[in-house]
């Protein structure tokens, strides 16, 4: 008995025991992916994993406690906000918050604690000076310096002048003075942490929570509670308040994770309706149609299911895994169907109409399976760990879409079946074909030379095909916490994007001298104005050799006498004692390390949990403490390949081996593989077609006709790129692999139709109606993840959409009239 017949004996007489099989299949499925499925969120595993920039962006993103800050802006552009007094009511409410760890509204020296959190990190800053700055330094606290020093500014305060006054409360020995200096010379707190704007219509505060985990369920618990806190501070405040924008990575992950399950909801009702329509209006019938869908459902909770025991976690791209397959997996019913239905309405029974349409379309549906799964699985070679997840999925389930629908489908939409009597698009198909007959040789070059000046536009220099490598690309649509970034950014040009530069070293000598060279090159390059600022560690970068040296050196202070000095002369001038506390406890910190006490030389522990100077510090360095960050401004976003060749070549000229990334760096770093990943995967798509179509047919002609279909069609889908500006970016270049396997179904009907025995003509008119339906089918699947917030799907849909189309086009207006005149002849 032949296979198709055998098959068909199955799902007629079978199928109890074939719908047992498929609910112990399914509730293992369902069993996998409840207890086995993890979602992940990190758009980060989008990009290429190999690449260093993206490599550091995650080492970044890992260990520096910035992935738990919240940037907030209160922005009044009306000028009807006291901006000033919402900011401190704002600031005062957050700090009561159980979920906030500290918050920062002003400069760390301004903040309540903030003067001694200074002075206790001008302990380490101090001997961390080199050797002629730190005797500069010392040499204050001479006993004839100290008296000089506080004569000279007590009649300057006498005389009514402010400054004396300061310097009398911050540093009344003049020893931090040199540490400020030092610490101006690696950054300044105001580019660092940059809180009001120019024109004074943005307050910025921060916030860092006490965020467990960046997992997508702990960000949106946090934005939960910020939402929360946002209402009830608003209604705490009488009088105009301020447009209240929230930013950071917590917002971005919180909010890309909301969207997936509204991304699943609107493609796949999208898909499906669609679908549905295109199926009601090709076959007006309603039990096939549940009958596909209910195969696509099981198909699609399979491939998940598959997925989770090859994988750990799952990207949020494999949510376009549903209304893809929908779109993919609806052709091959639909193909059966037709055949199946033609059978019938000629008297044929169930049994041997499930055997014609197998012996029929069968093989097409093998080899169209092989041939989608084969473009899906491409997305391996991407690099891309989402993408590599979304294309084994999907090759899972177009695979099993085959199998089952030459099954499973068959079996439920069960024996009973009524006649139509006329079917009009079966007939506009017949009709079509006749057409083509008439002169197959007229219709065929007509279309082809179409295709060729679509092929010729898209080669000649008219426009361009646009590569999107603009951040903003990776961002969900109307992303609020995008929007509040780019706010903040267009009112402090300070705060411009950065390019990061990561060092580590576990040698905390060699930690010091890189970044004291990094700092040296990098000043030139400001200078040179090649680079707009520069940021780093450098004076907190601590070089034990220094501290060992400088606290030998403090031996030779003789500390009593300081002591003396500083109290006697205070007693003669009339000065309070009790405002000199922290000069005398100075001393005494200096007296105990140059006893070899050094406990107060670890910034780390000295410093209270909740000084706003954390903020500032924690932007540097991460956990570990020989990780640190810089932070590179250049004159302009970098936008070019080049350029960020550049950039890079200037940053590691200082000889030291470093890190770098940042958003616009990593993506321009990206565009060469991306355009190097548009060629390799489709020259591998199409040895493989080409592989597939040999062993499938092993005659040259229908090999060449269709390859040529398949370039025509490329062609045409840049061309409608170029002409109506739709940017590639960095993941819908591989929708021209995904075009290529997909694409190659629909030539493959149409020559298996005229391969088959009978009328050639009656045979196309036969499969005109199925692959027109699948073609439109299968564009809507795709057209649907228009429907998704996530750009990645967004972009990735549309281009693919057009690309099959175009293939569709060429299927049945050029692939079709090509073998009615080879017919004809």
């Amino acid at each position: 008995m032949s296979l198709d017949r055998t098959f068909a004996r199955i799902v007629t007489h079978h199928r109890l025991a074939l719908s047992a099989g498929v609910m112990v299949m399914l509730v293992g499925a369902i069993l996998t992916i409840v207890f086995g499925v993890h979602f992940a969120s990190d758009v980060l595993d989008l990009l290429p994993q190999h690449f260093d920039a993206v490599k550091a962006f995650k080492t970044f993103d890992r260990e520096f406690s910035q992935a738990r800050e919240l940037t907030i802006g209160l922005l009044d552009e009306t000028h009807e906000v006291d901006l000033d007094a919402f900011s401190e009511h704002f600031a005062a409410k957050l700090r009561e918050e159980p979920w906030v760890e500290r918050v920062m509204d002003r400069s760390p020296l301004e903040s309540a604690g903030g003067l001694e959190a200074a002075r206790t990190l001008t302990l380490p800053l101090l001997l961390n000076l080199d050797t002629a700055d730190f005797d500069r330094a010392i040499h204050v606290l001479a006993p004839e310096e100290i008296a000089a020093r506080l004569k000279k500014l007590h009649a300057e305060l006498e005389a009514g002048s402010p400054t004396a006054t300061i310097q009398l409360d911050s540093d009344p020995l003049g020893i931090i003075a040199p540490v400020i200096k030092s610490l101006g010379g690696s950054f300044s707190i105001e580019q660092t942490r940059p809180l009001a704007s120019p024109d004074g219509t943005l307050r910025i505060v921060l916030a860092k929570t006490n965020q467990t985990d960046l997992g997508a369920h702990a960000c949106q618990a946090i934005m939960d509670k910020m939402e929360d806190f946002k209402r009830r501070v608003l209604a705490d405040w009488t009088g105009p308040a301020p447009q209240i924008l929230v930013t950071g990575r917590t917002p971005y992950v919180g909010e890309l994770s909301r969207t997936m399950a509204g991304d699943v909801v609107s493609t796949v009702v999208g898909s499906v309706v669609l679908v549905t329509a295109v199926f009601l209006i090709g076959f007006r019938r309603i039990r096939p149609l549940l009958a596909i869908m209910a195969v696509l459902a099981l198909c699609c909770v399979v491939a998940v299911a598959l997925g989770a025991l090859v994988f750990r976690e799952l990207n949020m791209i494999t949510i376009g895994l549903c209304s893809i397959l929908i779109g993919l997996g609806v052709d091959f019913g639909m193909m059966l169907y037709a055949v199946y239905e033609r059978e019938r309405e000629t008297g044929a029974d169930h049994e041997s109409a499930v055997a014609a349409a197998l012996r029929s379309q069968g093989k097409g549906v093998l080899f169209g399976s092989l041939t989608t799964a084969a473009g899906f699985l491409c997305f391996l070679r991407s690099q891309s760990t989402g993408f590599a997840q979304l294309g084994v999925l999907i090759a899972f389930g177009i695979l099993v879409a085959g199998l089952f629908m030459a099954t499973v489908f068959f079996a439920f939409i069960g024996q009973k079946f009524r006649r139509k009597g006329r079917d009009w698009l079966w007939t506009a198909g017949d009709h079509f074909v006749g057409f083509v007959y008439r002169s197959p040789r007229g219709f065929f070059l007509a279309v082809a030379i179409l295709l060729t000046l679509c092929a010729t536009v898209a080669f000649l220099p008219v426009g361009q095909v646009q590569f999107d490598s603009n951040p903003k690309s990776l961002e969900p649509k109307d992303s609020r916490a995008g929007i509040a970034l780019r706010t903040i950014q267009a009112k402090m040009p300070i705060a411009a994007e950065p390019v990061i530069v990561l060092l580590r070293n576990p040698d905390p000598e060699q930690f010091h001298t890189g970044w004291v060279k990094l700092q040296a090159a990098w000043t030139k390059l400001v200078a040179d104005k090649k680079i707009r600022s520069a940021a780093s560690p450098t004076a907190l970068a601590i070089s034990p050799a220094r501290l060992s040296a400088n606290a030998t050196r403090l031996q030779s202070v003789d500390f009593a006498a300081s002591r003396a000095a500083l109290a006697s002369t205070i007693a003669t001038e009339g000065l309070s004692a009790d405002a000199f506390q922290s000069a005398f406890s100075l001393l005494d910190a200096l007296k105990a390390i140059a006893d070899g006490n050094r406990t107060s030389l670890d910034w780390r522990h000295a410093l209270p949990a909740d000084s706003s100077w954390w903020f500032v510090l924690d932007r540097f360095f991460s956990r570990d403490p020989y990780l640190a960050a810089a932070y590179i401004t250049p004159t302009h976003t970098l936008a070019t390949f080049a350029e960020k060749e550049q950039l890079r070549a200037e940053i590691e000229a200082a000889g030291v081996p470093v890190q770098i990334s940042g958003w616009s760096y990593t993506l321009q770093d990206l565009v060469p593989w991306a355009k190097g990943k548009l060629t390799e995967l489709s020259a591998i798509m199409i040895f493989f077609n080409v592989v597939l179509l040999l062993f499938l047919y092993r005659r040259a002609f229908p090999l060449f006709i269709l390859m040529l279909s398949l370039a025509l069609s490329i062609a045409a889908l840049v061309t409608t790129l170029k002409l109506f500006a739709i940017p590639l970016n960095m993941f819908n270049v591989l929708a021209f692999p995904l075009v290529l396997g997909v694409g190659v179904d629909y030539g493959i009907y149409i020559v298996i139709a005229m391969r088959q025995d009978g009328d050639q003509r009656q045979n196309l008119a036969t499969v005109v109606k199925p692959v027109l339906l699948s073609g439109l089918t299968t564009t809507c699947g795709f057209g649907s993840l228009a429907l998704a917030a996530n750009p990645a799907l967004r972009s990735l849909g549309s281009v693919c959409s057009i690309g099959v189309a175009w293939c569709l086009l060429a299927t049945l207006c050029f692939v079709l009239p090509a073998y009615a005149w080879r017919g004809a002849k």
